[in-house]
């Protein structure tokens, strides 16, 4: 089997590689990125340079790429690829192999994060208030609240607002942003990995989480049936197929609040591969391979997972 991974100078991309290089399917594995200034020569066979997702010759390439290689299985990995593929599902069916990522309504859905609010609250679930920054003139009417761009990814746009003069200044520079409420973390932040299998069964593995530099450095398994709950009525709500993150917080009074839905495999996805939920495996093994997802653990241990950078001398 040959398995071609994309954006594998990313965290993503690269603990994909780990996972498979590890794994039990004994696959080849090859990767690309858009430039070649990474260390991956350790996970993948062969490396290759590809155009970025926007450019005219990215989707021909790409073909070619998949062909010349004999690939098996591809797995984009950067959220401005699964954005355009959600956009062009059309063009993922004509590489002729299959495409390892979420259903397309949940990456139209997770990648639009008012829509999700949205989605959320036609689903009767609790939804953080969200509002385009350029349909409330006067600003909020709740403060403190959060500024982020509807499509971004990643903490680094993101800010918290808590004085009615900057809501002005914000507006002026962040007319396509949204405003949204603030969530206190008085019970910290939770990332769940959720993935339904073909037989329509969900599995959750929820983690209280600590960020770093936008991404998810220490965690800790936790059992909370509430979260556990939610999770799979978003997965149903969705017609999820395959695998996505639920990102959320616990508020007093309201319970768990999803503020974000990541419909791909997220940061955490090595992490949880070692306690047992194996998203990337079941993918494979439903998608191309043609089986039923492997027997998830009953229980996760409720034990803290951290991760940590290296330093590789070439």
């Amino acid at each position: 089997m040959k398995i071609l991974i994309s954006g594998i100078a990313g965290d993503v991309g690269i603990s994909i590689g780990r996972i498979l290089q590890r794994s039990e399917l004994n696959a080849i594995l090859l990767g690309y990125d858009v430039h070649n200034e990474h260390y991956a020569d350790d996970i993948f066979q062969e490396i290759f340079t590809m155009p970025r997702v926007d450019s005219i010759s990215y989707f021909s390439c790409l073909q070619e790429l998949i062909k010349q290689n004999s690939i098996d299985v591809f797995i984009p990995s950067s959220e401005p690829e699964l954005r355009w593929f959600s956009k062009n599902l059309d063009s993922a069916r004509k590489l002729e192999i299959p495409c390892i990522m979420a259903n397309q309504y949940a990456m139209e859905i997770g990648f639009d994060k008012l829509g999700t609010a949205k989605h959320l609250r036609a689903s009767g679930l609790t939804a953080p208030w969200s509002e385009l920054v350029s349909e409330l003139p006067d600003g909020p009417s709740e403060l403190p609240c959060i500024l982020k761009s509807r499509y971004g990814a990643g903490n680094s746009t993101v800010y918290l607002v808590d004085d009615k003069e900057k809501t002005h200044l914000f507006s002026c520079l962040y007319p396509q942003y949204m405003w949204q409420e603030y969530l206190p973390g008085t019970h910290g932040e939770f990332t769940c990995g959720v993935y339904r299998c073909l037989d329509d069964t969900v599995r959750v593995i929820i983690m209280r989480r600590r960020l770093s530099s936008g991404a998810t450095a220490y965690a800790q398994v936790v059992k909370e049936a509430s979260i556990e709950q939610l999770c799979k009525q978003i997965a149903e709500s969705l017609n999820l197929r395959g695998s996505i993150n639920i990102q959320l917080r616990i508020v007093e009074g309201k319970g768990p609040v999803v503020f974000e839905i990541n419909p791909r495999f997220s940061s955490t996805v090595s992490m949880r591969d070692k306690l047992g939920f194996r998203d990337l495996i079941w993918s494979i093994q439903e998608q191309y391979l043609k089986q039923p997802a492997a027997a998830a653990p009953s229980n996760y241990p409720e034990i803290f997972i951290c991760r940590r950078f290296d330093e590789i001398l070439i």
